[in-house]
């Protein structure tokens, strides 16, 4: 079974917020910088985008949890 990047940057994602909760995007802007420390500029672009999925995720669960009130 292949997946796509986008697949795969979701997954990092959803994983990171089970681990690390709001500090998930964060913890993948850490692992960017030390990506981009060694020179992998596509490993950093990629973890960019997992923070910012990870953003998004707790953003939009936020909304869900205000609906909730």
């Amino acid at each position: 079974m292949e997946i796509s990047l986008e697949q795969a940057i979701e997954i990092h994602a959803k994983a990171l917020k089970k681990r690390h909760k709001n500090h998930a995007p964060h913890e993948a802007r850490e692992h960017a910088q030390r990506l981009k420390d060694v020179n992998d500029h596509h490993g950093h672009h990629v973890w960019i985008k997992v923070a910012a999925v990870a953003e998004q995720m707790l953003v939009e669960e936020a909304w869900e949890h205000k609906g909730e009130d």
